[in-house]
């Protein structure tokens, strides 16, 4: 037992070990000492403390919640943006292909193409560049009316080979182009109407040679008259009052 005391003496820094050891005196130092500082003593830090180490630990907890949710809709996020990328791309090539092609078999000899503005950024807009024959290239927006119903249209063609549509209506699309043009837009109009439908108003009778059904529409006598042909052969009119 005192080489217990000694030793738990010795650990409260006693190096060395007093003869006499006045308990009393010791004692009532102690607890004067403890009566000086008790006010100043927050007496429930140790269950602060508690609250604050146990509130640490659950707000680190839910930090690593959010940090693995964070990590978890970045990652979403980016393979949303990977999957946009990759259907604008596949988009814009097809688009841009169908372009080449049809607007080489339309002009004869001219060329098309899709253009990104600024190609650092996804939201930059995107040209239609255009280069009839002997003539040098120009954006769609500089075209003359010919030339830009001419680009417009078979933008639209090619836009639709993405989705097509069961019918396309299409309104004196024809209205400016010179006889030669009209016939190589009709033979590609033609082609596109095999799997789809196609109305088309126009004033110009090359055009209405080339349709399999033709709704004529005149006044007479303030009333408007309306004559059906098909494949060549007149069926019955029939007659609509003006509004």
């Amino acid at each position: 037992k005192y080489e217990e005391l000694t030793a738990e003496l010795k650990s409260l820094n006693y190096e060395e070990m007093p003869q006499d050891l006045n308990v009393d005196l010791i004692l009532e130092n102690l607890n004067a000492e403890y009566e000086s500082i008790r006010n100043r003593v927050n007496l429930r830090a140790k269950d602060a403390y508690s609250e604050i180490i146990e509130g640490y630990r659950s707000m680190s907890e839910r930090r690593n919640e959010l940090e693995i949710e964070r990590n978890s809709i970045v990652e979403f996020i980016e393979e949303i943006a990977k999957e946009k990328s990759q259907v604008f791309d596949d988009a814009f090539s097809k688009v841009d292909q169908n372009i080449r092609e049809t607007f080489a078999q339309v002009t004869g000899g001219g060329s098309a193409w899709l253009e990104i503005e600024n190609p650092a950024q996804e939201t930059s807009g995107i040209m239609l560049v255009v280069q009839f024959p002997d003539k040098p290239r120009r954006e769609s927006t500089s075209l003359s009316g010919g030339e830009k119903t001419m680009a417009a249209t078979i933008f639209l063609l090619a836009l639709q080979s993405l989705k097509p549509s069961p019918f396309y209506l299409m309104d004196e699309v024809d209205a400016h182009l010179d006889a030669q043009n009209t016939e190589r837009l009709l033979s590609v109009l033609l082609r596109r109407s095999i799997d789809n439908q196609i109305i088309m108003v126009t004033l110009k009778d090359s055009t209405v040679a080339k349709a399999s059904l033709v709704y004529g529409v005149y006044p007479k006598d303030g009333v408007s008259h309306v004559v059906k042909y098909t494949h060549g052969k007149k069926l019955s009119p029939s007659i609509q009052s003006d509004p």
